[in-house]
């Protein structure tokens, strides 16, 4: 194991700094974190000035070396296009809330333009998975750390990442890209992460991940073998069904299950709050973490628990659309490089249709930068950058 370790990190050697300001910032959301009120976000303490403090090295960093990756840049600008709509949404927010919207938004931005730095100096695109492997495991350790010091495990966020990683290794092995050994420290980290994040969205997500997964080959994405695995789902719940609702809803009841634990109403309470402004959102981060929702619910959280609703809150329509043109991208690439038989477009179709559903629980994207944005991110760019890459380089050297 540790040899496969060795050999995963070898490659990163060379970008030590980059690094070190990477997980400053996960460890500051994570290990280290500190609530804070939506009226507190203006002020700068020790713990976020560190925050401040990283993101403007990397700003520097990324701007110093932005001709190295202008063609990255420009191949993930769907991605760009929506938080840069963000940024800007801070002139209808309020200025004063210049240190939510504003730097929030440039938050996300330079932390994928890092990303985006990272593996543009690693030598290929199996280095480049392997990075994408490896960030998520380590924001699971974390998650397994900070689970163990407080004995809470339930979570919503770190779930999601092992879903995503446990499809992505699924696809790996089954397509040759890397072997059971090479993964074994990434899936049992994944497994355990999965089992004692208790996440009921996470399990559904990973169903419908594996109902994809199923129903494509080496051949790409085949219709007649969907609706058959469809079939072979369908019998397994019938026969099943008790244990299957038992591990996924846990000791939910019918009503909870009913109500996504109490979201449906937050829910609607922020949709309530998106009509206030339904074509611009109230501002980014300010719509989701303000008192917007506060005024049609008697409780209100710093999240609505839904991508959609926090785009729409916090962007409106506009955003909607922006965001819309990210995922369908990202699914278009997946889908149009897996019917070409692309090894890695098949490995990530799966986890990002999974990805994407589970955010529709807890925002991980589409909201604020979190502390699980930093292994997605690298797979955002694995699929909009190295995807295209390997399939052309495949086909030149099948010309060869």
């Amino acid at each position: 194991m540790w040899k496969y370790i060795k050999d995963e990190l070898r490659p990163l050697r060379g970008q030590k700094l980059y690094l070190f300001l990477i997980i400053v910032t996960i460890l500051r959301k994570t290990l280290f974190n500190r609530a804070r009120a939506m009226d507190a976000y203006a002020s700068v303490d020790a713990n976020n000035f560190i925050a401040i403090l990283a993101t403007i090295i990397m700003l520097g960093i990324v701007l110093f070396q932005q001709t190295k990756i202008k063609r990255e840049i420009r191949m993930c600008n769907t991605f760009f296009y929506y938080y840069l709509f963000a940024a800007i949404s801070v002139v209808w927010a309020g200025f004063q809330f210049i240190t939510i919207a504003g730097y929030k938004a440039i938050e996300v931005i330079v932390s994928f333009s890092m990303i985006i730095l990272v593996m543009r100096n690693l030598r290929n695109i199996t280095e480049c998975f392997k990075f994408v492997m490896v960030s998520f495991t380590f924001c699971n350790v974390i998650y397994l750390i900070m689970g163990f010091r407080s004995g809470l495990f339930h979570d919503n966020a770190f779930p999601l990442l092992s879903i995503t990683q446990f499809l992505l290794i699924l696809g790996a092995v089954r397509y040759r890209l890397s072997n059971w050994k090479q993964m074994q420290h990434h899936i049992i980290i994944a497994i355990v992460t999965m089992i004692l994040g208790t996440s009921t969205a996470s399990w559904i997500s990973l169903i419908i991940g594996l109902f994809f997964f199923f129903s494509s080959s080496k051949k790409g994405v085949n219709v007649g073998q969907a609706i058959g695995i469809g079939v072979l789902f369908y019998g397994i719940y019938q026969l099943f069904g008790d244990m299957i609702y038992d591990i996924v809803f846990g000791n939910k009841t019918q009503e909870m299950i009913e109500n996504g634990s109490g979201r449906k109403a937050l829910w609607m309470a922020y949709i309530q709050g998106w009509l206030e402004s339904p074509i611009i959102g109230h501002g980014f981060i300010v719509g989701e973490k303000g008192a917007i929702a506060a005024k049609y619910i008697v409780f209100a959280t710093n999240t609505s628990h839904n991508m959609i609703i926090s785009v729409l809150v916090n962007t409106g329509l506009i955003g909607l659309g922006l965001w819309i043109a990210f995922m369908w991208k990202q699914c278009q690439i997946c889908w149009y490089y897996s019917l070409r038989k692309n090894a890695y477009a098949l490995a990530c179709f799966p986890a990002i249709i999974a990805m994407f559903i589970n955010a529709n629980s807890f925002p991980v994207i589409g909201s604020e930068w979190s502390p699980t944005s930093i292994p997605i991110y690298a797979l955002l760019i694995f699929i909009f950058v190295y995807i295209p890459q390997s399939y052309k380089k495949d086909k030149r050297q099948t010309v060869l």
